[in-house]
């Protein structure tokens, strides 16, 4: 008897956690907490406004997005819609904002602390927030603002040691950047210098030993396991070879 109602119960909860799991998403949050220019938070949830990228803490104009965001959409409730990609690979939320009849993503934009990016994808609002730089970003396009991760696999199937952990840069520029003499460091200071690295669209940073190539670099360790990123919490960080800070990727 005990063991069917062990049973019954389990049943019962693997089934209230596919719904949770499978809900939609909020149509409509209080905005609690903001991140940075381009990132807040509500309750259980991080989103990320989509089709925007603002600068990153330690950059210009880091201070003046966020707090721009903050006296916008902070304690208050805004409606977010979404695109076909609900979710980015840190689990955060990704949707267009609105705050009464104010278009948040192309706000942040038009008063220049984000720049339009799509990320490879095809956006609904590509027309309104693909305009020209203006404000305190206009002038910042130089190679640590064109920078960023597209893809990170810190967790690939089988065995970590065997390879497959990459971390996938993008330039969103229309010039051509060198990163010879940029830092690649994980949260526990194994760090690789990229030397003769060119990004003109896509650049794959993999984990592990092999043949660079014009897209393709190789970080080997020193170790026999050719792993990088722990699974439970890590960091990619890319410094520019002034040793200054570029991006800081971090999960847990």
């Amino acid at each position: 008897m005990l063991r069917q109602v062990f049973l019954a119960v389990l049943i019962a909860c693997i089934f209230l956690l596919f719904l949770w799991s499978n809900s939609s998403p909020p149509k409509e949050v209080l905005v609690e907490i903001i991140v940075d220019g381009d990132t807040f938070k509500s309750g259980k949830y991080t989103i990320r406004l989509l089709g925007i990228d603002s600068p990153e803490k330690g950059q210009m104009c880091y201070k003046e997005a966020k707090e721009f965001l903050k006296k916008l959409i902070e304690n208050k409730t805004v409606k977010l819609e979404y695109d076909s990609r609900k979710k980015d690979s840190y689990g955060r939320l990704l949707a267009y904002v609105w705050i009464d009849d104010i278009f948040v993503n192309e706000e942040m934009i038009k008063n220049g602390f984000a720049v339009f990016r799509d990320y490879g994808e095809v956006l609904k609002y590509e027309k309104i927030l693909n305009i020209s730089k203006t404000g305190c970003v206009a002038n910042i396009d130089t190679c640590e603002e064109c920078i960023g991760v597209s893809y990170f696999e810190w967790d690939p199937k089988g065995d970590d040691c065997e390879g497959g952990e990459f971390v996938k840069l993008k330039n969103f520029c229309e010039f051509s950047c060198n990163l010879t003499g940029w830092k690649v460091s994980d949260a526990h200071g194994n760090e690789f210098e990229l030397l003769h690295v060119m990004i003109n669209h896509t650049l794959y940073l993999r984990s592990g030993c092999g043949e660079n190539s014009e897209n393709e670099i190789y970080l080997c360790p020193k170790r026999k396991c050719k792993a990088l990123w722990n699974n439970d919490g890590d960091s990619f960080l890319l410094y520019n070879k002034n040793g200054e800070l570029v991006i800081n990727l971090t999960y847990s």
